[in-house]
């Protein structure tokens, strides 16, 4: 039985107490959030205790793990103050609000051996795990190019980081999820039109493979768009991250072949299939892993090093986009 306690009862940490309370093998000890209203609703609604204050909770409770679903900007101090005490961490993507604070975490950890797993949610959500396995079959042939789209209104909470911080670690980890590579060189264009830090952004990376990354992420456009492609030599598959629908459009087999095309050659459309596949809630799915993982003691899905990796590749895109420059 793992004993754990939620800090943070926004919108993602009221999602992480309802799933964690439905697993047979977890015991919630506590919430804690600084609107005390709140944590005493919850607190009554799953009858655990409410607490305002995170050091009093790591200090009075006897815990295995903590779920941090706080603003960015609360990641490192209270991961520290826990894994200090070798409670176990599961941390809301991104890990931290920078780089550093991520590197220091990361040490501390080692040092108290203490396991973290960052919530990189999407590595969960059966579409992306469909794709990866269709491309692991052959499905597309040889990958030419992904791109992702990540838009929405902004958020109705802090901004204590970036659009590119926030929303483009998603994308940079299930890029590289799914190539088993990192890029080799990032150019990125940003603008901050409504918010003190970036609101809109468009990245393309280059990768070993010769591949191409194309990331787009706004905190800007009227409605809420979360879309995934993956072009291949024998077409291409664009799935909705939010509905889990996944199509793949068939490509002209004679398109890569030589003088394939002249001026008479007829512009056909794909053919397109959906694809069926078992859609699940894909936070319940990283919880679970999550909780037997540490049952276990094996090897976080989504480690530490995982997001200190997409959340230094962001601050690359911003730096690309301040400087005007291409990055390695």
């Amino acid at each position: 039985m793992i004993k754990i306690a939620v800090i943070g009862l926004g919108y993602m940490g009221q999602g992480h107490v309802r799933v964690l309370s439905s697993l047979s093998e977890v015991d919630i000890v506590a919430v804690c959030d600084k609107d005390f209203q709140k944590t005493e609703k919850i607190s009554k609604q799953y009858r655990v205790k409410p607490y305002r204050n995170f050091k009093k909770l790591l200090k009075e409770e006897e815990l295995d793990a903590i779920s941090i679903c706080l603003p960015t900007s609360l990641h490192f101090i209270v991961a520290s103050n826990a894994a200090k005490k070798g409670i176990a961490l599961f941390i809301e993507k991104p890990i931290c609000s920078n780089s550093k604070e991520a590197k220091k975490l990361i040490e501390l950890a080692r040092f108290k051996k203490t396991p973290i797993m960052v919530g990189h949610i999407e590595r969960f959500n059966p579409v992306v795990n469909e794709i990866k396995q269709r491309i692991k079959l052959g499905e597309l042939g040889r990958i030419l190019q992904i791109h992702t789209q990540r838009f929405s209104p902004p958020p109705a909470r802090a901004f204590d980081v970036s659009a590119v911080v926030d929303l483009a670690t998603h994308d940079i980890d299930i890029i590289q999820y799914l190539l088993d590579q990192k890029p080799v060189r990032i150019y990125a264009e940003t603008d901050n039109k409504a918010h003190r830090k970036e609101d809109l952004m468009a990245a393309i990376l280059r990768f070993k493979n010769g591949v191409i990354g194309l990331v787009e992420v706004s905190w800007l456009h009227p409605t809420k768009i979360r879309r995934l492609t993956v072009l291949g030599e024998n077409g291409m598959y664009v799935a909705d991250y939010i509905t889990q629908e996944l199509f793949f459009y068939r490509q002209n087999e004679n398109l890569f072949r030589k003088n394939n095309i002249s001026p008479t050659t007829p512009i056909t459309q794909a053919d397109i299939v959906k694809i069926a596949f078992q859609a699940k809630e894909p936070l319940e799915i990283e919880l679970e892993s999550f909780i037997q993982e540490l049952l276990s003691g094996a090897k976080m899905s989504v480690t530490a090093e995982d997001g200190l990796v997409a959340l230094t590749l962001a601050e690359k895109m911003i730096n690309s986009g301040t400087f005007h420059k291409v990055l390695k």
